[in-house]
């Protein structure tokens, strides 16, 4: 049996700045690593098999699809029993199907004997997904491109509110939306995403904007959208403010606190 575990992130700011030809966006971005983790299990089996605390579709899982990208690279045929504990919220933001996807490729690597540092994070990127990258990498940083081009790393020193509503957000959904418009320049003080997921999204808007009348103007100025949404966070909040909000929400929303990763493998 090999133990792995997969951890979260969130995006402390996200612009979206054009369109690609293929469908894709460009992207400025930072991606902060944060200690909430997924558990998984691999033991050797003849066919790929996934026991799991989610209601996940096994074949179009990222684990699978991670499987299947490495055995047509390089040409491996394996199989394995796969037990996945899910503690990354689904459809968040919190890129827990992506940091699976890249802990999936890690451990392939390792067990084949593959060079890990080879593979290339543009092909990975188009292939599995924008946020695969960083988790491959491991580290807090800045990004561009679509998020494969992982620039000056950077971690804060902070704690995190997480405050997740339950709702599952399609991030193609929030891309594809006739509401996204693009940034001019970066502005790390914002996520050009928040303002699509209120106009796509009646009950995620309903949520919100329900923030500002039980919290206050004060507290929930300082909420801010992770990726493509649902997940929100407070960053470094205070005692009262956790407490009020605890008191407050949280038999609508899953909260809980994280605390930044600068690394993480």
């Amino acid at each position: 049996m090999f133990k792995y575990r997969s951890c979260g992130k969130i995006n402390s700011f996200l612009n979206v700045l054009s369109e690609m030809p293929n469908g894709y966006h460009k992207i400025n971005t930072h991606y902060q690593l944060i200690d909430i983790f997924d558990d998984i299990e691999f033991t050797e089996n003849d066919v790929d098999k996934i026991e799991t605390n989610a209601k996940l579709d096994f074949e179009s899982n990222s684990i699978k699809r991670a499987i299947n990208w490495f055995n047509k690279k390089f040409n491996k045929d394996q199989g394995f029993r796969i037990k996945l504990t899910k503690n990354i919220p689904i459809g968040a933001g919190l890129g827990g199907g992506s940091s699976n996807c890249a802990t999936t490729l890690k451990f392939l690597c390792n067990y084949h004997g593959e060079d890990i540092s080879a593979l290339d994070l543009e092909e990975i990127c188009f292939s599995l997904g924008a946020d695969v990258p960083v988790f491959l990498k491991g580290f807090s940083s800045y990004a561009e491109g679509c998020g494969e081009i992982l620039k000056e790393r950077y971690s804060t020193n902070s704690s995190y509110l997480m405050l997740i509503p339950n709702i599952f957000i399609s991030t193609k959904k929030i891309f594809d939306s006739k509401f996204l418009s693009f940034d001019t320049k970066m502005d790390k003080s914002i996520n050009s995403l928040l303002n699509v997921l209120l106009r796509e999204d009646e009950v995620f808007n309903k949520q919100y904007f329900g923030l500002e009348s039980l919290l206050g103007a004060h507290i929930f100025k300082k909420i801010k959208l992770s990726g493509s949404g649902s997940a929100m966070f407070i960053q470094d909040p205070e005692k009262m403010e956790i407490n009020l909000i605890c008191n407050k929400i949280e038999n609508s929303f899953r909260v809980f606190q994280v605390k930044a990763l600068e690394y993480y493998h």
